[in-house]
């Protein structure tokens, strides 16, 4: 048959792609592109915001024009959400994402389980996304991700994550991105945690870069920082959600924007350097312009190399869902465009920073007759070469130029 896979939202449901993707693939079916006509549309749905719960609905709508014969298989987050969701020809499906073509063939299904999750490739990336946890109990009072992902912990086994990147490197990959529901919590479960996770990970040979993506700030432990050296690289996603504390304390993040600050004091010592994302919500009820600008002093005095801006959307079940609204949807959108704006500036600042110095680059494409890659603090590089046979090396590149979005620079020759 003809598989078309969509998917929204995390590096989670990215990496359960490619178990879908591999779950058929082994009954030799075809994968197709999304846009194409198919035999079986999967969307691998997200409802972290009302944005994401209506571009699911889209995806749906739009595979049923492509085939009105065809059959849509709806899973992830909306389908946990929404287990009454109803339309013709669409069956949900929230059991193990790797059996999903034994459940279309065989009608079986499965539970997760974590340890018999594990892929070999990752779909036209140099880059390959490893899931090691699952499941959130922080419980923010915006955020819809335990109702839909569970609050109970489990963990892959560390020698699972092992085999998985083993095999990953074998097929060529050079950088695994460590994600989950919430993998500051990895381990709880199982008697070990994340910065052990590392230490084992580092004697993989052959894998140059291990990076870890979002993480909750109190789970950055002075263990898990000592750990960010060699193979691991100097960037850490660690969402701040809203510089100011009364905000934090309603949105339930269990730390103050002091607290939040001492962390990225003790990563910039160890590198002065060290890139730091995050996401930033505007308009949570309460918020007042006063807050609002301790979000973008916060922004100033960390010096992000991103931010990504949401504005606060009502998610059902959760506590804030309740909270009355104090902040107008014209005031979030100014505040978001205000702080999204400022944000670049501060980018731009500093990435201006690698102006002149020499970065690693990983090559992931080309676009006219420019290449594209990633250093190891996540900061995007173009760059000029003739050849096509640098793609998916580490090359190094001198850096010229900088703005919000990428630094520039040729390719360092001895």
């Amino acid at each position: 048959m003809r598989i078309a896979i969509f998917t929204l939202g995390c590096k989670t449901n990215q990496y359960e792609s490619e178990l879908i993707r591999e779950s058929f693939e082994k009954y030799g079916d075809e994968i197709v592109p999304f846009k194409e006509k198919a035999d079986i549309y999967i969307v691998n749905s997200c409802v972290v915001t009302h944005k994401a719960e209506s571009e699911t609905k889209k995806a749906i709508r739009s595979a049923m024009r492509k085939n009105p014969s065809a059959k849509v298989i709806l899973t992830s987050c909306f389908a946990n959400l929404n287990p009454d969701f109803k339309m013709k020809n669409l069956v949900l499906y929230t059991g193990e994402r790797g059996k999903l073509a034994d459940f279309v063939y065989k009608k079986e299904t499965s539970p997760v389980n974590l340890d018999i999750e594990m892929i070999s490739q990752f779909s036209e990336r140099t880059r390959a996304t490893v899931k090691i946890e699952e499941g959130c109990d922080n419980f923010c009072t915006y955020c819809i991700i335990p109702f839909v992902r569970g609050n109970k912990i489990m963990s892959k086994s560390p020698e699972t994550v092992k085999r998985e990147i083993e095999m990953l490197v074998r097929n060529g990959y050079k950088e695994v991105v460590l994600t989950g529901t919430e993998i500051g919590k990895y381990g709880e479960d199982i008697g070990t945690n994340l910065a052990r996770l590392l230490a084992e990970i580092k004697k993989v040979r052959g894998i140059e870069r291990i990076r870890i993506s979002s993480i909750y700030p109190t789970a950055v432990t002075d263990e898990l920082i000592a750990q960010i050296e060699g193979k691991v690289v100097p960037h850490l996603h660690m969402s701040l959600q809203s510089g100011d504390d009364e905000v934090l304390k309603k949105m339930n993040r269990n730390y103050t924007a002091g607290e939040y600050l001492k962390i990225v004091e003790k990563l910039r010592k160890k590198d002065p350097l060290f890139s730091i994302t995050t996401d930033i919500i505007v308009g949570f009820p309460g918020e007042t312009e006063e807050a609002f600008l301790n979000s973008m002093q916060m922004v100033n005095t960390v010096e992000f190399a991103k931010v990504h801006v949401f504005r606060f959307s009502k998610r059902p079940f959760t506590p804030a869902y309740f909270m009355e609204e104090t902040v107008s949807e014209n005031t979030k959108k100014i505040r978001a465009r205000r702080l999204s704006e400022f944000a670049k500036e501060v980018a731009k600042r500093y990435k201006e920073k690698f102006v002149g110095k020499t970065v690693n680059v990983l090559v992931e494409e080309e676009l006219n007759g420019f290449f594209y890659g990633f250093t190891p603090r996540y900061l995007r590089v173009k760059f000029p070469c003739k050849s096509s046979g640098i793609l998916h090396r580490i090359i190094p590149v001198k850096i010229t130029s900088a703005d919000s979005e990428l630094l520039y620079g040729v390719i360092k020759t001895e």
